[in-house]
């Protein structure tokens, strides 16, 4: 019997550059997610969704937006964190 391992990957896009995607612990992508919805004066949004992956997985999608101002010189920054289902449910 072999188990695989599903890993949360963060995106993180600064004013329009998309940094590369960073491999994070499921603690770590459910923290930022209940942070971000307890943060209402500097997250301007936070969304989830459920979909399938190109390769046919199942994902969580988790958006936050975060307001501006937050940041010197910096508009606009967005996290993304896609999250397999198996995460969330392999036990």
């Amino acid at each position: 019997m072999s188990t695989t391992t599903w890993h949360p990957t963060l995106y993180t896009q600064v004013d329009g550059f998309t940094i590369r995607g960073e491999r994070i612990s499921l603690y770590t992508a459910l923290s930022a997610i209940r942070k971000a919805r307890k943060s209402l004066r500097t997250v301007d949004t936070v969304n989830v969704y459920t979909c399938t992956g190109r390769d046919g997985t199942a994902l969580h999608i988790a958006y936050i937006h975060y307001a501006p101002g937050q940041w010197t010189d910096i508009d606009d920054v967005i996290d993304v964190i896609e999250i397999p289902t198996a995460a969330l449910t392999d036990l």
